[in-house]
């Protein structure tokens, strides 16, 4: 590489520059300068010469103007870039030359300002994804003509077509499987009527295919549909839901830990957690309440209160002679047989826990 400089050095001389230069430039000097660019610079550079000539202090090119500039391709400046270098070197500004410049300068400037101003239309996701899905029901479109054509030629097509793997081939997202169902669901209603309802329209509209062809199209149809719908389900991500700390649910609790009046202790409130029966014993009121899971849910606590109990079946009542009776639960068999035996008036229970609250059993 420095053997082939060395050689357009003797060759061409070295790059022209000019310091400090207040006579008039022969004519001759122009051209010689001229001459070493065309034959000796690499074009790619002419743009960033001229960015550089735009920058300098004695140009009056504002930012926005460079930044327009900046838009352009590289052939913009073939005709004027080693013009830029010469006067960012130092040589002086000719009229003629200059003038070169900035018309070239100026011209490229509108340029950018309407590469600017057209900017490409941006597409909403909605709009691409619906895009996408008219794609795909197009497509799968042409597989139900082909159905069709099948069913009404008697052919074994129609019965090996699997719209499972089709969706699975075009990797469609389950949430275009789903929008797919919709699409063709209008379609699966009307052969619905048609082979279920007595319909002239219909019937007469469909008359270019016999009766039991009528049952072979609506089934494929149903079977589409089914298709999207399992589709939907089989790939939708489920998201699994995070492990709550039972200590943190805890935490705000209040309850009587142990009661040495009415010989009971209790048990602790993460119990509670996941269980479908609790039983609570208020020791101001003298109150047991039972509370029940609702169906197929289990109990939890937020703050002091229990959740997901069932209002209709979860009951309170004050209980008669409790110092020595409610020591006597230990089971749900022993909490039975005192309940029964009470006659106090039953109320619905309320879930709120305090600490004059023992809870006494959990199931």
């Amino acid at each position: 590489m420095r053997t082939k400089r060395n050689y357009i050095e003797k060759a061409f001389g070295t790059e022209p520059e000019w310091v400090d230069t207040q006579e008039e430039v022969d004519p001759t000097d122009i051209l010689k300068a001229i001459n070493w660019y065309n034959s000796n610079s690499q074009r790619r550079n002419y743009k960033k010469w001229t960015l550089t000539w735009m920058k300098d202090k004695r140009s009056s090119w504002s930012k926005e103007d460079i930044q327009c500039v900046r838009k352009c391709p590289l052939k913009s400046f073939r005709p004027f870039g080693h013009y830029c270098r010469m006067l960012s070197r130092g040589f002086p500004e000719v009229d003629q030359l200059t003038k070169i410049v900035d018309t070239n300068i100026n011209n490229l400037i509108n340029v950018g300002k309407n590469v600017e101003e057209k900017k490409t239309p941006t597409v909403s996701p909605r709009e691409r994804m619906e895009n996408q899905v008219s794609e795909l029901a197009g497509e799968l479109m042409n597989v139900c003509d082909c159905v069709l054509l099948s069913i009404r030629e008697k052919t074994i097509y129609h019965k090996s077509v699997d719209v499972y793997r089709w969706l699975e081939g075009k990797d469609v997202t389950y949430w275009q499987a789903e929008m797919l169902s919709h699409i063709f669901a209008p379609a699966l209603a009307e052969l619905d009527q048609l082979v279920n309802e007595d319909d002239k329209q219909l019937k007469d509209g469909y008359s270019f295919l016999t009766r039991q062809q009528q049952k072979y199209l609506y089934k494929f149809m149903n079977g589409l549909i089914d298709s999207c719908l399992k589709y939907f389900n089989d790939k939708k991500p489920v998201r699994k839901k995070r492990k709550t700390n039972p200590t943190k649910m805890i935490v705000k609790v209040k309850y009587l830990k142990e009661s040495k009046e009415f010989g009971i202790k209790s048990v602790s409130p993460s119990e509670i957690l996941d269980s479908k029966k609790v039983l609570v014993f208020n020791c101001r009121y003298k109150t047991l309440s039972v509370y029940y899971a609702c169906s197929g849910q289990r109990m939890s606590v937020k703050g002091t209160t229990i959740q997901n109990f069932d209002l209709d079946k979860s009951q309170t009542r004050t209980i008669k002679n409790a110092s020595k009776e409610i020591s006597s639960v230990r089971d749900e068999k022993s909490f039975e047989s005192l309940w029964s035996r009470q006659t106090s008036v039953v109320k619905s229970a309320n879930g709120r826990l305090n600490e004059n609250c023992v809870i006494l059993k959990a199931f």
